[in-house]
Order: C-alpha cells, then sequence, then structure tokens
C-alpha cells in the first residue's frame, strides 16, 4: 500500500468522525463549542499544564487561532491560565473541572463513534489496529 492511500485513508477516517461527532454534539456540547475546539480540550487534557504556544504547535493551529479558541474556552469557564513558575513572561493552560467534565463527555461519545466505526473489525483486528495505532503514536 503506498503512503499516499494511508494518508487517503487515515483523512477519511478522521472526517468520519469529525461528522458523527459533529452530529452527536448536541448529547454534550450544549455551549456549541464544537468538534475543533473539542479536539483541543482533549490534547490539553493530555498535556496540561502547557504554554499556549506549545498546545497551538500540538494541536497544529496557528497563534491567533489558538488565541481566539482559549479566549473562548477560558469565558465558558473550560479552561484557565497561570503563570509559569519558571518564566513570568510565559502563561499555562490548564482545564478546569468543567473542562475536565467536558473532555470525560466527549471521550464516552468519541468511544461510542470510534465504536460503531471499527464494528465490522474482529476483536483480533481491533487489537492489531491498537497496536498499531499505540507504535505510530508514541
Amino acid at each position: 500500500m503506498t503512503d499516499i492511500v494511508i494518508a487517503q485513508l487515515v483523512d477519511r477516517f478522521m472526517r468520519r468522525i469529525h461528522v458523527e461527532l459533529q452530529a452527536r454534539a448536541p448529547e454534550f456540547d450544549p455551549d456549541r463549542i464544537g468538534p475543533s475546539a473539542s479536539m483541543i480540550l482533549m490534547a490539553l487534557a493530555d498535556l496540561e499544564p502547557i504554554a499556549a504556544n506549545e498546545l497551538a504547535r500540538r494541536v497544529a493551529r496557528d497563534k491567533s487561532q489558538m488565541t481566539r479558541v482559549l479566549k473562548s474556552l477560558a469565558e465558558k469557564g473550560l479552561i484557565e491560565r497561570c503563570a509559569c513558575e519558571g518564566d513570568a513572561r510565559v502563561s499555562l493552560v490548564a482545564l478546569t473541572p468543567d473542562g475536565r467534565g467536558y473532555v470525560t463527555e466527549v471521550k464516552k461519545v468519541l468511544t461510542e463513534i470510534i465504536d460503531g466505526i471499527l464494528a465490522p473489525l474482529a476483536p483480533d483486528e481491533r487489537g492489531g489496529l491498537t497496536a498499531i495505532l499505540s507504535k505510530v503514536s508514541a
């Protein structure tokens, strides 16, 4: 299989997740945060506390886009900024308790979506996919 075919398959997989997450958003997203900001919150859950510019790099967003998203998330009470002890010029971003609750709900819905997408796979195929994704995500 060529690299371009893999890229296209991964893209289709991610778009399907995104579309299904958008369709189910009313279940978990009353503030209409949206899938993109939800993914930023999920990344933040893995990385917090983290400098905003580093978070932007990790989720492939430009600085101005990240600034707008973080401002909106802070206004909704899902994130907070705190000073970096090592460098007063840097502010770190972290989830609030409400932000953690939101991430928990998103993960629950994502689990259901991915379980549905992967339904055609046998248990050993799912195990193989998990092993492959773990290896390439390390």
